[in-house]
């Protein structure tokens, strides 16, 4: 894929070119739907993965291509995760501060039983959905989107340093509710988990 191809695709299918809509549908799609599957029902998965294209290209004139399309790919799903809790009703007032506070499984939108089963990739997607959505959010955009810190300061339109001090936050909040899930004395190596759970 070359660099700037991915631009050149958004600007075309701004300009009515259906092919190159498809083409960049096909190419992000998996990445996107990684992205909604365990923060929401799977049924409203499917019509937010639609709205986060069409959010792209209805602001394409604010992508001024100084960072990537997936960078702005992922703001733009964030931004549709964000709205389609606050349209549920889910969520007080002040919303980004709450997503900075409660988990996904407090929302309610995915179910709350701990597995009788203690798999080490469903107590890592358990332990995922039990963070704040925000921390779960980065949490996933670094261990499987392998975005840096730059990338994530810019979707959640932070600083870098404000990036990473979140990711630490974010990885020691996880280790811990992880370690709420594990047997007393059980080693658990949220990396190498992260690497080995399958992308689907």
């Amino acid at each position: 894929m070359e660099p700037g191809d991915d631009n050149a695709l958004l600007t075309r299918w701004r300009d009515g070119d259906i092919a190159a809509g498809d083409k960049l549908f096909r190419r992000h799609y998996r990445p996107v739907r990684r992205f909604f599957r365990n923060k929401v029902n799977e049924d409203d998965v499917d019509d937010l993965i639609q709205r986060t294209f069409m959010g792209c290209v209805e602001g394409r004139d604010r992508f001024r291509g100084d960072a990537s399309f997936r960078t702005y790919l992922f703001a733009t799903a964030r931004n549709q995760l964000y709205q389609f809790l606050r349209d549920r009703g889910r969520l007080l007032r002040k919303v980004d501060a709450e997503l900075g506070v409660t988990s996904v499984a407090a929302l309610g939108m995915t179910p709350s039983a701990v597995a009788a089963a203690r798999q080490e990739h469903d107590i890592l997607l358990q332990a995922l959905q039990r963070v704040p959505v925000e921390q779960q959010t980065i949490l996933e955009l670094s261990y499987w989107e392998g975005l840096n810190g730059p990338e994530i300061a810019a979707i959640f339109d932070i600083s870098p340093v404000t990036a990473r001090t979140r990711l630490f936050r974010a990885r020691a909040a996880l280790q811990e509710v992880i370690e709420e899930l594990i047997q007393p004395n059980t080693t658990f190596d949220i990396d190498a988990v992260a690497a080995t759970l399958p992308k689907r």
